[in-house]
């Protein structure tokens, strides 16, 4: 039989791994443009002069292509080392909307499905794996913890601001004043608590958000029985995620009360337990913007030359600064009420499109109450692509975020 492969050679030809050929080279949809200016230069600046460092932190302003940009850095790093690479989005929609971009763009890629295996794919390092953060830190992580990680080449945050406070909440076990673990460590520690104040603890009892910190020599002298009560629990969704990162440290957490919830956080940074994170060869941090440049070293261990020299787009003059404006900080007058009855007239059927971002569930359903949509982690992807194609939510949509 004639190899054909052999006669054309095909065994001599190299992958790029320069990323702006790679980017002529995909088999983009028809309606793709060329490479924007800005992500030339950063992708230009990358491969000549950044692809060997371990910790890079990419700012590019929002709208100017950081995915794009993201995928063809991770792209370059697969077809050079041929080991896998990872993509992280803050949550499931930004996951899904970097899909889309890889789609259009013609970048190989896959997810974890149903079945919540590691794709071949990317165990092979033959596509980018693209999920979310809340797939990678957890104790019950699918990339396993500790010494039985997986190994990657680059691992990418996206928004990587955004996932600091759920990188941060995969260390601690928060409980609910109702939960049985709550009542009894409350009663394991009552003494010392109210030592400290006895007000502050009969507010604690009464429900109030007053906060009191077991003293450390009491949380020595007692961590045996703390880990006792927390193992009677352990198979309780608050407890099992964190359990495996924090069950040997628990001499080094500090425990925190209030009448609403308890807080049991490590003092150091445990990110070492995510191995595919702490130990990948390299890793790319991107985001508009850094608002907590410290928590990049103390919490996620890089290196302080990173922090000092991010990678950025050089003739870039806007700053990217927001104006957030508080109607109640600026008159009495505009409070809540007064600004839903503007917002959200019940007799105005043209407001459709109008997007609301509220802190808490209880907050959305006042607007659930007036007829708005309210959208979670499970349905916000399909509503914005309705709002996109001109679709409407009835007058108005109102999203709702929360973790998953």
């Amino acid at each position: 039989m004639v190899d054909f492969k052999k006669r054309l050679g095909l065994n001599s030809i190299q992958k790029k791994i320069n990323p702006i050929e790679i980017y002529d080279e995909l088999d983009r949809r028809s309606e793709t443009n060329e490479i924007r200016p800005i992500q030339r230069e950063v992708l230009t600046n990358w491969y000549n002069r950044r692809k060997d460092e371990r910790d890079l932190i990419l700012k590019l302003h929002t709208g100017q292509g950081k995915t794009l940009t993201g995928l063809l850095i991770l792209q370059s790093r697969l077809n050079e080392s041929k080991e896998p690479c990872l993509y992280v989005c803050p949550n499931i929609y930004l996951m899904e909307q970097t899909c889309k971009e890889a789609e259009k763009f013609g970048i190989g890629h896959v997810i974890i499905g149903s079945d919540k295996a590691l794709p071949d794919q990317f165990i092979n390092a033959e596509k980018i794996l693209i999920t979310y953060i809340q797939k990678l830190f957890n104790g019950k992580s699918v990339f396993g913890i500790g010494n039985k990680s997986i190994d990657v080449d680059t691992i990418i945050l996206d928004d990587s601001h955004a996932c600091i406070e759920h990188i941060n909440d995969s260390f601690k076990i928060k409980l609910k004043s109702d939960h049985a673990g709550y009542k009894r460590l409350l009663s394991l520690f009552e003494e010392e608590l109210r030592e400290q104040g006895e007000g502050s603890f009969s507010e604690i009892e009464n429900g109030y958000s007053t906060l009191l910190a077991v003293p450390y020599w009491s949380w020595q002298e007692k961590k045996s029985e703390v880990i006792k009560i927390l193992i009677d629990h352990v198979e309780d969704n608050q407890i099992k995620f964190t359990w495996n990162l924090i069950k040997d440290s628990i001499g080094h957490c500090q425990c925190i009360f209030s009448g609403k919830e308890l807080e049991i956080a490590p003092f150091p940074s445990l990110v070492q337990q995510f191995g595919t994170f702490s130990k990948a060869k390299h890793r790319v941090l991107m985001s508009a913007t850094t608002q907590n440049d410290s928590f990049f070293i103390k919490g996620l261990e890089l290196s302080l030359e990173s922090i000092k020299k991010p990678l950025v787009c050089q003739n870039e003059k806007w700053s990217g600064e927001k104006m957030v404006l508080i109607p109640s900080l600026i008159l009495d007058e505009l409070e809540w009420g007064f600004i839903i009855d503007k917002i959200v007239p019940s007799n105005d059927k043209r407001r459709s499109g109008v997007v609301v971002i509220t802190p808490s569930l209880n907050r959305a359903n006042r607007y659930s109450n007036l007829g708005c949509t309210v959208t979670n982690s499970n349905n916000i992807f399909d509503a914005v692509s309705s709002l996109k194609k001109g679709g409407s939510l009835g007058f108005h949509m109102q999203m709702f975020f929360m973790n998953i």
